[in-house]
C-alpha cells in the first residue's frame, strides 16, 4: 500500500473529536456504576464494556473479579485490552477455569439469586423497546429475517432474575430504540406493581435511561453537550423524563490518562462507534500489524494534553 493510500485509508478510520468524546462518556459512565466487589461478566468483542470494567478496577473498585470469556476463566487484576489474544492474559493469571455448563448451572444462579457477590454485566441488544426488553436475535420476521444478529447468548435466563440489569447502544439511534421488537429475546420490566424492585439501566453515545416507576425507560442523565431534542430526534417512541434530569459528569484527567495508557492505548473501545466499511478496515489493520503512531491517536489530543498537565 502506497504512503497516499495508506493516509488515505486511514483518514477514514478516524473518528471526529465528539464521536470519541462519547465514546469515552460511555466508559466512565459505566465504569462509575460499577462497584467494589463486584463480578464482572465480559463480552466477545464487547470492548465498551470490558474498558468499563478496567478502569473501575485501576480507579475505585480493585477487589472485582472478571469472568473472561476467552478460556472461561475468573480473573482478578487488571489487563490492556487486546484484539482476539486475551487468552496469554487470562489464562495464566485464572483463579479459576470453568465451562460453560459450570457459569450457566452454577455460578450465574447462584449470584443472580443470591445477589452476592453482585454480578454486573453491561450487554448490547440491537433493539430495545420502551420497557427495556431486547432483542438481539433476528431483524425482520423469525422466519424469513432481513438480518440475522449474534444471539441471545444468557440473556433470556438473566434478563427474567436479575434485579439490576444493564445494557449500552453506542449509536442511540431510531433503529435500536424501537416502538416494538422484531423478536424479543430478553425480558423487560415487567411494568408497576410487578417489579418494584427491578431496574433496568441502558447508557447510550447520548443519555442513560433507567426504568421509572411504571417500569417504562425514563431519561435520568444527558451527557455534556447534548439537548432534549437530540435524544428526541433519535428515539423511535415517546421519551420519559425524570422530573429532575443531571448533565451525566464528563471523563476525569485521570480516567483519560488510564484508558488511553493502560486499559486500551490501541483505541479498541472504539471499534463499538465504528460500522461498515471502516470498522472493517479498521479490524484489518490492527489485526495485520502494529498500527502506525498516526492511525491510532490518543481519544482525544485535548484529553491527552490535560492527562499530562494533571501528572506534572
Amino acid at each position: 500500500m502506497s504512503d497516499t493510500t495508506d493516509s488515505a485509508a486511514m483518514s477514514d478510520l478516524l473518528l471526529s473529536d465528539e464521536q470519541r468524546a462519547q465514546t469515552d462518556q460511555m466508559v466512565v459512565a459505566m465504569a462509575r456504576l460499577i462497584e467494589d466487589g463486584d463480578f464482572l461478566a465480559e463480552g466477545i468483542g464487547t470492548f465498551l464494556s470490558t474498558s468499563a470494567y478496567m478502569l473501575a478496577k485501576h480507579m475505585h473498585a480493585p477487589n472485582c473479579t472478571s469472568l473472561c470469556p476467552n478460556g472461561n476463566t475468573l480473573m482478578e487484576g487488571t489487563r490492556a485490552l487486546t484484539l482476539g489474544h486475551d487468552e496469554f492474559d487470562t489464562v495464566p493469571r485464572a483463579s479459576v477455569w470453568l465451562d460453560y455448563l459450570q457459569i450457566n448451572l452454577l455460578y450465574m444462579p447462584a449470584i443472580f439469586l443470591g445477589g452476592k457477590p453482585r454480578w454486573t454485566e453491561f450487554m448490547r441488544p440491537a433493539q430495545i423497546d420502551p420497557m427495556g426488553a431486547t432483542n438481539n436475535v433476528c431483524i425482520g420476521a423469525h422466519e424469513r429475517p432481513t438480518l440475522r444478529l449474534p444471539g441471545s447468548a444468557g440473556i433470556p435466563d438473566a434478563s427474567t432474575a436479575a434485579k439490576r440489569f444493564y445494557y449500552y447502544a453506542p449509536r442511540h439511534t431510531r433503529q435500536v430504540f424501537v416502538p416494538s421488537l422484531d423478536f424479543c429475546s430478553g425480558a423487560g420490566h415487567p411494568g408497576e406493581g410487578r417489579g418494584a424492585d427491578m431496574t433496568i439501566v441502558v447508557i447510550t453515545n447520548l443519555c442513560v435511561m433507567a426504568s421509572g416507576p411504571a417500569g417504562r425507560l425514563q431519561v435520568t442523565h444527558l451527557h455534556p453537550g447534548v439537548t432534549r431534542a437530540d435524544v428526541e430526534r433519535n428515539t423511535g417512541f415517546e421519551l420519559k423524563w425524570h422530573a429532575d434530569v443531571a448533565v451525566s459528569a464528563p471523563p476525569t484527567a485521570e480516567e483519560l490518562k488510564l484508558l488511553d495508557t493502560l486499559v486500551d492505548p490501541r483505541g479498541l473501545r472504539f471499534l463499538e462507534m465504528l460500522s461498515g466499511k471502516a470498522r472493517k478496515t479498521r479490524l484489518k489493520a490492527l489485526a495485520g500489524s502494529a498500527l502506525p503512531a498516526a492511525s491510532n491517536p490518543p481519544s482525544n489530543p485535548k484529553h491527552t494534553k490535560h492527562a499530562q498537565e494533571s501528572a506534572t
